[in-house]
């Protein structure tokens, strides 16, 4: 994803929405981070973990992560094509405000 996220920051001169998409993708990787910590403690503690909870778990994260670089490729396309009037905008309320 880091890969991705580079190319994205150089193919538009709007970099704050490409930082601001690198924050949360961090955040979410935090999460897990702080998941599997809590999960091992559990797991000390003599909790067993649920594996269908935890495949679901990574799983849902795997696919916002996956949604937010979709719709930031989506925001840098309409950016690119401000202003031409035959683009079908991705976001019919428009990237510009």
């Amino acid at each position: 994803m880091d890969k991705q996220i580079k190319e994205l920051q150089e193919q538009t001169e709007h970099k704050e929405i490409v930082k601001y998409t690198q924050h949360v993708l961090e955040a979410i990787d935090k999460l897990a981070d702080e998941h599997r910590r809590i999960v091992s403690l559990n797991s000390l503690a003599g909790i067993k973990p649920s594996g269908e909870r935890e495949n679901s778990f990574y799983t849902s994260l795997r696919d916002v992560k996956r949604i937010l670089i979709i719709e930031l490729e989506k925001t840098i396309e309409d950016f690119k094509h401000l202003g031409d009037k035959h683009y079908d905008r991705n976001y019919t309320d428009g990237v510009k405000e």
